[in-house]
């Protein structure tokens, strides 16, 4: 069964790292320049959703 998006990271997200990006931050109206540890999981979080499409593409 698939997983679904939920906010606030829970179990039901759909990459690790994604649950840890969607953990609430506090908000803001200035935009501010995502961390280091902030863009490692954007990257991260990309590759691991490359890999799920990738992988349902061959299965098919």
């Amino acid at each position: 069964m698939e997983k679904t998006w939920k906010p606030g990271g829970s179990p039901g997200s759909v990459t690790a790292s994604t649950a840890l990006l969607n953990q609430k931050h506090a908000t803001s109206n200035e935009p501010r320049t995502l961390t280091p540890s902030e863009i490692e999981l954007l990257r991260r979080s990309k590759q691991e959703i490359a890999q799920r499409v990738q992988a349902r593409r061959q299965g098919k």
